[in-house]
């Protein structure tokens, strides 16, 4: 005889009350997971909630003050504010090499030590061996030079005459200013020596050289005579040097083509960091800072 199974219920049952007890244990866990959030609830009272959102207010006013910081020193480039306060060799390069420009349309090639911030004039035929005054050839080349000096440097000075107003200096560093230009006289190696006249030996004679060149530019440039560096004094000045600084290094200073390239005169540059333009832009940072100090811990 056949017989039929009957299906086992009892196993399904048992599978019921297995889960049983698992959904009744999740009930139970959110059941006090929502006990423990209106505990926590009822824990916050108003103040506390208030003190969050003035805590929140407080970091939003921080964070406003940050980014005006930020966009201070964005937008005014401080990074590159303070490479150009440090940039005096880099202006007094520019200035040269501006000033070799012009004078090269004028037709007067000269050298330039950006190192040592001097400019040399061409040396043959600016002064005749033992003499002070320039050549013609020599006072027309310094004529040029007074040009050049004229429309170059007060772009680069401190103080300028108020009517004589430098045009063209919109991409100049202000953060760095002339202190001084030196008119450098120099002889050559032969030895000068006079029992009367106006020299006594090649130092007289080198600062003779400086003294006429100075004088001959101002006579022709009077806007020279009013330059002045940051303390308010002459921006030219004159100095000799004998025959202590040879052009070349030639080792035989005797030969006429040597001696013609010694007898020379040379312009000197020397910078200072302008300290009034740097002085306002270091107080406005400081303003800034001041905004943002005490978030420093």
């Amino acid at each position: 005889m056949f017989r039929r199974s009957l299906p086992n219920t009892q196993a399904g049952e048992e599978r019921k009350d297995l889960f049983g007890p698992v959904a009744d244990l999740m009930v139970g866990v959110i059941f006090i997971f929502i006990i423990l959030l209106i505990g926590l609830a009822l824990h916050l009272q108003p103040p506390d909630y208030q003190r969050l959102l003035d805590r929140n207010a407080q970091l939003e006013a921080e964070n406003d003050r940050l980014k005006v910081f930020v966009r201070y020193v964005r937008d005014q480039q401080m990074n590159a504010l303070f490479a150009r306060i440090a940039a005096a060799n880099e202006t007094r390069a520019q200035m040269l090499e501006d000033m070799r420009g012009r004078l090269h349309v004028l037709g007067i090639e000269v050298t330039i030590d950006p190192t040592n911030g001097t400019l040399k004039l061409p040396a043959g035929g600016l002064f005749l061996t033992g003499q002070a005054e320039p050549t013609h050839q020599g006072r027309e080349t310094i004529r040029k030079l007074g040009e050049v000096l004229t429309a170059t440097l007060p772009c680069y000075s401190n103080v300028r005459a108020a009517d004589h107003p430098a045009p063209g200096c919109a991409e100049i560093n202000f953060y760095s200013t002339l202190s001084s230009a030196y008119i450098e006289g120099h002889t050559d190696v032969v030895a000068f020596s006079a029992t009367a006249g106006r020299f006594r030996d090649n130092w007289d004679l080198s600062a003779g050289r400086a003294i006429e060149t100075f004088k001959l530019l101002r006579e022709i440039n009077p806007l020279l005579r009013d330059l002045r560096n940051q303390d308010g004094d002459a921006l030219l000045g004159v100095s000799g040097y004998a025959e202590t600084r040879p052009a070349t290094r030639a080792e035989d200073r005797q030969q006429d083509a040597v001696r013609d390239l010694d007898r020379r005169i040379e312009v000197r540059l020397t910078m200072t960091a302008n300290e009034a333009a740097v002085r306002q832009a270091m107080d406005e940072l400081s303003r800034q800072l001041e905004v943002v100090n005490d978030l420093i811990p």
